[in-house]
Order: structure tokens, then sequence, then C-alpha cells
């Protein structure tokens, strides 16, 4: 029979090697342009933490992060091609948490796009935001970031 202390480290291994709800786990985000041919993609993604800077995207581009302890882990971009402006929250821990540790995106004219592995098609889709929409708390970072993309 196991004493308290080996039942303590024998939990934690469990805990420590596992992906229990995503806590553990790196989430990977990938984005597709998915746009008319020849059309770039600029996207700029923050996290409350971190500025992952302007990628400019003619295929796809993807970043990994580890999600916080406490579930709230945000990232929100802006997506900008030629007369074109919009926003949308690509990884946010209270909606993706258990569909995917991969989540992969289309970025189409009209609305992004995720991946749904069960389905094989590109059927989650959601409607652009509008700033004042965007995740929890984050309009003071919406407004920083509208003004750096129109500089």
């Amino acid at each position: 029979m196991m004493n308290s202390s080996a039942k303590l480290i024998f939990i934690n291994f469990i805990l420590l090697t596992t992906c229990l709800g995503n806590v553990w786990c790196k989430v990977h985000v990938v984005i597709q342009n998915d746009l008319p041919a020849g059309t770039t993609l600029s996207v700029h993604c923050k996290s409350k933490q971190d500025d992952l800077g302007v990628q400019h995207i003619t295929s796809s581009w993807e970043f990994s992060f580890k999600p916080n302890f406490w579930g709230a882990t945000l990232f929100f971009c802006s997506f900008s091609w030629p007369g074109q402006f919009h926003w949308f929250d690509i990884s946010d821990q209270d909606r993706d948490e258990g569909d995917c540790n991969k989540c992969i995106w289309r970025i189409r004219s009209d609305r992004p796009c995720r991946f749904d592995g069960p389905t094989g098609v590109y059927d989650i889709c959601y409607p652009w935001k509008l700033p004042s929409q965007l995740g929890r708390k984050v309009k003071d970072d919406v407004l920083n970031l509208y003004e750096y993309n129109l500089n």
C-alpha cells in the first residue's frame, strides 16, 4: 500500500505529464490566409502579457503559448488587407478549451473559421468583432493596437 507522500508524488507526476484541461499543454494557433489570391493579410496579435508584432501573411503563420492556470488566456488580433480592418479573439481559453490544442484558423473576407477535427472542415465560424466586444478588459490594448496599425 502506498503511503500518502508516495501518492502525492504520483499524482503530481501524472498532472505534470498530461494535458489536463490544457493548463499543462502548449496551445498552437495557426492562421491561414484564405483571402483572394495575391492578397497579403496583415495580422497583429496580443495578449495581456505578449505582443506578437505585425505579421504579413501570404500563406500561413503560427504561434504557441502556455495557457495560464486560471483559464483566462486570451489572444486578440487585428486583421487587415486593402480596404478592410477587422478584430477577433483568435484564442480564448474560455471558448476553445478542450476543443483544440492546435487551433487552425482560415481568415476569410467575411469571417474567421476554425478547423473542426470531427467534421474535417472549417465549419466553426464566428463574426468579426467590434473593438468594444473583444475579450476581457482589453479596451486600452485595442486602442493602442488600432493607433499602431494606423501609423
